[in-house]
């Protein structure tokens, strides 16, 4: 269902994302060229857009032509006694929903290297997604193209406005998605050994809120104008990192059917005791004892001291480099995926080579 209102506001044209490039080879994907078929004429400035996901109504706004809905639940607050646990369902919410700006991003380090110094809310509750779109509620059946930010697993943001995807939605016909998922310490601390087995994918939690992102694509983008059966996931550098260890992930299979790694570390996954030593160095430097109550202890800490203690350890993205000593299958910098066995049996780089993923077409380069 979709409701197009009245010219409002006037919002600044042109795209300011490095994705917009990623238009080039679009058709290879799926895209059918050509012109956007938009609702609202490109004439037209600003128009509200109305859609209904499961969870509930959302509200966005038409610019030239593609309707963005920004700031989407598409998981619960991973907040206090849910950290490090699995993302759970969004309640549905009652009226209409305002989508027309950005969520949170979730909680990082503030000190970042030169040009990821993005100004942006921070907050736990921040597994949300963004939408752009040519044509809401049209029918259509476009090519998706979901967007995994960079940043290895400790900084960026979906958020951030540097990856608007207007313009390759208008470009390519086709429905843009950005994701945010827990970051640092809140997404890669591997707990198995301190909250049991409550706790064993507690060292994948970022890369289970991305696959909880494909399962609310999987179920929602058909409202927007998208293919569920047609989606790319896409990302650069750390976000290519998380493209190739969702290959791997047992939990995503069927979810996208297509992948392009652009500038994305071979960067092997930390090993269970490997990232228990990491979780035991972070333990100390909070002053938390392992043992009975140390979980209840990091629950209730604020984020931010979870977050400097992983940045007194560990150095941040750009020292450690994306190309790890040893190249393909290098050591994971700081806090990252876990072989785990279960949520990732194998390294992301040897599922790729063992033919895991050989269903999946899949675009490796390198950006300039």
């Amino acid at each position: 269902m979709v409701a197009v209102r009245e010219p409002g506001w006037r919002s600044p044209a042109g795209c300011p994302s490095p994705i917009c490039p990623s238009i080039v080879g679009v058709d290879e994907f799926g895209g059918r060229g050509g012109p956007a078929r938009a609702q609202v004429e490109r004439g037209t400035t600003v128009t509200d857009a109305i859609v209904e996901v499961q969870q509930g109504r959302l509200r966005g706004v038409v610019t030239d032509g593609v309707a963005a809905f920004k700031g989407i639940p598409y998981a619960a607050s991973p907040a206090g006694e849910k950290r490090w646990l699995p993302p759970g369902p969004v309640e549905p919410w009652a009226g209409v929903r305002d989508a027309s700006d950005y969520g949170p991003s979730c909680p990082q380090p503030a000190d970042r290297p030169p040009g990821w110094a993005h100004e942006s809310l921070e907050d736990e509750d921040c597994l949300v997604l963004n939408v752009w779109t040519p044509a809401p509620g049209d029918g259509g059946r476009r090519p998706v193209m979901v967007w995994f930010h960079g940043g290895l697993y400790s900084i960026g943001s979906g958020s951030w406005p540097v990856y608007d995807g207007a313009a390759l939605a208008r470009r390519g016909d086709a429905v843009v998605v950005t994701v945010n998922h827990r970051l640092g310490p809140l997404g890669y601390l591997h707990l198995a050994d301190i909250g049991g087995t409550a706790y064993a994918s507690s060292g994948n939690a970022g890369m289970l809120d991305l696959v909880a992102s494909l399962e609310w694509v999987r179920d929602n983008i058909e409202v927007f104008g998208g293919d569920p059966s047609n989606v790319t996931i896409f990302g650069e550098s750390g976000g290519g990192a998380k493209v190739s260890t969702l290959l791997a992930m047992p939990s995503a299979r069927g979810l996208f059917h297509r992948a392009a790694i652009q500038s994305g570390p071979g960067l092997r996954a930390q090993e269970p005791e490997e990232a228990a030593d990491r979780a035991a160095r972070l333990l100390s430097e909070l002053g938390v004892a392992p043992g009975e109550g140390a979980l209840a202890a990091l629950q209730a800490m604020p984020a931010q001291r979870l977050v400097a203690a992983q940045q007194a350890i560990f150095p941040r993205p750009s020292a450690a480099g994306a190309g790890a000593p040893g190249g393909p299958g290098g050591r994971m910098p700081g806090l990252g995926p876990v072989r785990d066995g279960s949520i990732l049996p194998s390294h992301p780089y040897a599922a790729l080579a063992d033919g895991t993923a050989a269903d999946v077409p899949v675009l490796i380069g390198r950006n300039r």
